[in-house]
């Protein structure tokens, strides 16, 4: 009879540690932590094997020869770690108190976010922006969640006035994005130019990183995180050394893919530096187009561009005229010329 409760015991509390990793969904849940029965349950929930254990114990039997009381105070004091992890005891004290444990709430002439006070927020002129970027301000102060923003001015202290900026703001000197400040940035002149990219009277920059060579005064903002001056092409903050004509440098959808085209080369977007932008070799631009999953072709050549490589490859003896993706299960190749089979831009070798 020991050995089979000790069983049934043992498969009643296996669902346990994978039911604790799973809990947070629960927790997350709308509307849980301010209910004092939701979390109160999830509390007991962690250390329901304890009550299995105990009443093991009273029955008169042990857990496989040992004392299952013991097991029962494993289980307490694992449950109670696991509460303690997930913030459970001190939601259920702000519950009991009155204090929200969601957004933010002013209780006693103090100001709390997600039940967490703000030390030394003054309740009487504190305000927040619709929780955009969890920025708050009283009157002498600026808030990052529960921190304060040193040197931040609360006077001005605003976001950027665009739907697409929400981790941006500033004040009248500093600029900030999400909690970092901006190196060197100007909060009086600041603008939201575009797809990452703010401006001030000196400088660009790409979320909180300097531009370093780029020239504000020529800056011109692409999609696809690019932008050009005078001189140079930027993906995000890094200069594509490889671009022949800046100048007329663009930004182009090919069959819904981005690339980057100047009067000379078309160029794929890597993103990664030091070489963001990689120039098909020789490519026509009058005759190129994608034939897809990462080919492509002109009247001259066929090219393979995957994002897992270091370089274009040019297709061997690729015949552009009729090469067309085509998978064969036999040679396992995805791409033929009617004549040769490839395998991810390399010729099948049967």
């Amino acid at each position: 009879m020991n050995l089979f409760l000790s069983v049934l015991v043992t498969f009643i509390c296996m669902p346990w540690p994978a039911l604790i990793m799973m809990s947070p969904m629960m927790i997350a849940a709308p509307g849980f932590a301010n209910k004092k029965s939701s979390i109160v349950v999830a509390m007991l929930f962690f250390i329901y094997p304890a009550f299995v254990f105990y009443l093991l114990h009273v029955s008169g039997y042990t857990f496989y020869g040992s004392n299952a009381l013991w097991w029962a105070a494993i289980a307490v004091a694992l449950g109670a770690l696991a509460s303690i992890v997930y913030g459970l005891p001190g939601q259920l004290i702000n519950v009991f108190s009155g204090i929200a444990n969601y957004d933010y709430f002013i209780k006693d002439r103090n100001v709390y976010l997600n039940g967490k006070k703000i030390k030394g927020a003054d309740a009487n002129t504190f305000t927040h922006f619709n929780n955009r970027g969890y920025y708050s301000k009283d009157a002498t102060h600026v808030y990052y969640n529960e921190s304060k923003v040193e040197h931040a001015d609360a006077e001005t202290f605003q976001p950027l006035l665009n739907d697409d900026t929400k981790h941006f703001w500033h004040d009248k000197k500093n600029v900030y994005y999400a909690w970092k400040g901006l190196t060197k940035a100007d909060g009086a002149s600041i603008v939201y130019a575009g797809n990452g990219y703010v401006f001030d009277k000196d400088h660009v920059y790409f979320e909180d990183l300097l531009v370093e060579e780029a020239d504000r005064n020529t800056f011109t903002v692409l999609f696809g995180h690019c932008g050009r001056d005078s001189k140079n092409v930027f993906v995000r903050t890094t200069r594509a050394t490889n671009v022949k004509d800046p100048k007329t440098f663009e930004m182009v959808f090919i069959q819904d893919e981005q690339f980057g085209k100047d009067k000379d080369q078309i160029y794929v977007l890597r993103y990664t530096p030091p070489h963001p932008l990689e120039a098909f070799p020789e490519a026509d631009l009058e005759t190129f187009e994608i034939v897809g999953d990462y080919y492509a072709k002109d009247k001259n050549k066929v090219y393979y561009y995957s994002y897992h490589m270091n370089q274009i490859l040019i297709v061997e003896l690729a015949n552009p005229a009729t090469f067309v993706l085509h998978f064969d299960a036999t040679r396992n190749t995805d791409a033929t010329d009617g004549e040769r089979y490839y395998k991810a831009g390399v010729l099948h070798s049967t």
